[in-house]
This record gives structure tokens, C-alpha cells and sequence, in this order.
């Protein structure tokens, strides 16, 4: 693609975390329903401290198009981005050629909220560049009905848009669903093991057509119920494990990780969707968590809790 104007009108930068679910529930598949910000899922997950940072450059064009990289690659399946960028194009008027730049510190398909952080980061930046003038809240909305109609997501930007250990207690976007919130001190750490990727939109559709539909929702809503009584780590992190076995997923290449850690003491869950483990610990146990874990190959991520959700950046050098 060729750029017309070599000095761009506007730049923005903005940021969003990385999420994992630990379990949920969906039951808002009524076809009827065209406002996507009355969709989502209940659950509850925590956001990291890994994200994607997307950087929107415009320039002046005689015609409205866009391109999008991701880690400098151009060749890459972003329909997520495509479907927030064309969103943004909708609201404007005038012609400009949109380049958009996201760098990603998530591994892609594991089970890490990226389809959610990029649509979210890039929603921020877009409305900032463009000069949009939506606020937060709805520039979040669009990225959230990027994630349903991608089928990538349920409550993944809900859940970063706000940060910390969140309890998703009621179903809908950013501003509908009622969320409680957990700000997590810096002595709580995730440790997690990428060992295989899954396509979330192929989950999802096995998972919302399956038989197990309704068992799976029922399981959601009542660990909703138990963590919201609990709160605490221990026990969500006893929920999601149950969560993923019902799903099969500690039967798979996560079984022998987890079961070694299990039998040291340590809890960990598969984050939905990926074949990857996760745990949250305080750091005086991290370095005996690391030695297990790197014996099982894969990519091994140690990382901090994002409290503060999404956001736009300041510095957009």
C-alpha cells in the first residue's frame, strides 16, 4: 500500500492487557437481538500485565482505506482490527489512509484475551486519531461488538477495560454488565504456560451448539455465586480448574503440568481458550513454580497483575 503523504495528520497510542477467563457463563443467544452491549457472558477472570499497544498513524488520501501490522507483519488474520477500523471509517467523512501498528507482548491463540486487546487498544487510539469524539465508554462498546460478531470473545473487553480480578455478575458490554472488582497487590504474580494454540471462535461454536451447553452455564452461574461469597484467589483458582476439566481441557497436552503441580501443592486451570496453564501465586513461591514448569518445553510467561485496564497513551513517539 501506498501512502499518499509521507507526514501524518494525527498519532495516537493506546494500550490494553491481556485477559484470562478463568470460567464463564453465555446465555444471551436469542438471534433477535441486534444490541450487541445486551451480549456477553457472565464469569470471572484477571487482566495482565502482557498486552498489545496499537499505534494509529492517518494520513491525507484521496480515498478512505487502512492497513494493519501486527508485530510488523502485514499477513496476518486481524479480523477483529479490521472490523473496529472499518467501524471508525463509517463515522468520517473525509478520505484518509488509516496505518495501523499493533505490537504484542501475548502470544496469539492461546488463551490470553488478544483479539479483545487489540480490538480495545485499537478503538482507543482510532477515536483519538480520527478526532471522533466518543467517549471511553463507547469507544470500548465498539470494540466489544468487534469481539461478538468476531465470535472471539464474550468478556474479554469488558474485562479489560477494567482491569484487576473482575466478577462479571450480570451479561452485556462495557457500561451494561455489572462487575465487581479486585485490585490485586504487587506481591501476586501470573505464571503461565503456552504449550499449544486453539482458534477461541471454534471453541466457541462447539461449546455454544454442544450438548453440554446448558450443564456448562448452570456450572458458570453457581461458581459465579460461590467466588462472589469467597473472594479469593484460592478459590477461583479451585473453580476454574473444575471449569476446564468439565470442558476436557486438563485432559489434553496441559494433564501432566498440572497434575505436577497439583502435586506439590500449587493450583493452576487452563486459560479458556488455549492449551495453556496458568496459576496466580505470590512471588515468594515463584521461583519453585518456574523450575516444574520448565521442564514441559513451550513458552513460559511470568507476569504482574494490570489493575488499571485499558488506556491511551501519552507518549506516541
Amino acid at each position: 500500500m501506498v501512502i499518499v503523504s509521507q507526514v501524518p495528520i494525527s498519532i495516537s497510542k493506546a494500550y490494553s492487557p491481556g485477559h484470562i477467563t478463568g470460567f464463564f457463563s453465555t446465555h444471551d443467544q436469542n438471534n433477535a437481538q441486534t444490541n450487541f452491549n445486551c451480549k456477553g457472558s457472565l464469569g470471572a477472570g484477571f487482566s495482565i500485565d502482557r498486552g498489545i499497544t496499537s499505534t494509529v498513524r492517518v494520513f491525507q488520501s484521496s480515498d478512505k482505506n487502512y492497513e494493519i501490522k501486527l508485530n510488523g507483519l502485514s499477513d496476518c488474520e486481524l479480523k477483529v482490527s479490521k472490523y473496529v477500523t472499518e467501524y471508525y471509517l463509517s463515522l468520517i467523512k473525509n478520505p484518509v489512509l488509516i496505518s495501523i501498528d499493533h505490537e504484542s507482548t501475548l502470544p496469539i491463540g492461546y488463551g490470553l484475551g488478544s483479539s479483545g486487546s487489540a480490538a480495545l487498544s485499537l478503538s482507543y487510539a482510532l477515536n483519538d486519531a480520527l478526532d471522533t469524539n466518543l467517549s471511553k465508554l463507547q469507544s470500548a462498546q465498539i470494540a466489544h461488538q468487534a469481539d461478538i460478531v468476531c465470535n472471539t470473545g464474550r468478556g474479554t473487553v469488558v474485562s479489560e477495560y477494567v482491569g484487576g480480578l473482575e466478577l462479571r455478575l450480570s451479561i452485556g458490554g462495557p457500561g451494561i454488565c455489572q462487575i465487581e472488582k479486585t485490585e490485586l497487590p504487587s506481591q501476586w504474580c501470573a505464571v503461565i504456560l503456552c504449550l499449544a494454540p486453539i482458534k477461541t471462535e471454534v471453541f466457541l461454536s462447539e461449546y455454544l451448539n454442544g450438548m453440554k451447553y446448558q450443564i456448562l452455564n448452570e456450572m458458570g452461574r453457581q461458581m459465579l455465586l460461590q467466588l462472589r461469597q469467597a473472594k479469593s484467589v484460592d478459590k477461583f483458582m479451585d473453580l476454574s480448574y473444575e471449569f476446564a476439566a468439565q470442558c476436557k481441557l486438563t485432559e489434553g497436552i496441559c494433564k501432566e503440568p498440572v497434575r505436577h503441580l497439583r502435586s506439590e501443592g500449587f493450583k493452576s486451570s487452563i486459560a479458556l481458550f488455549g492449551h495453556t496453564l496458568f496459576t496466580l501465586i505470590q512471588k515468594n513461591n515463584l521461583n519453585k513454580i518456574i523450575d516444574i514448569l520448565q521442564r514441559y518445553g513451550g513458552k513460559l510467561i511470568v507476569c504482574g497483575i494490570d489493575n488499571l485496564g485499558a488506556r491511551l497513551l501519552k507518549d506516541v513517539g
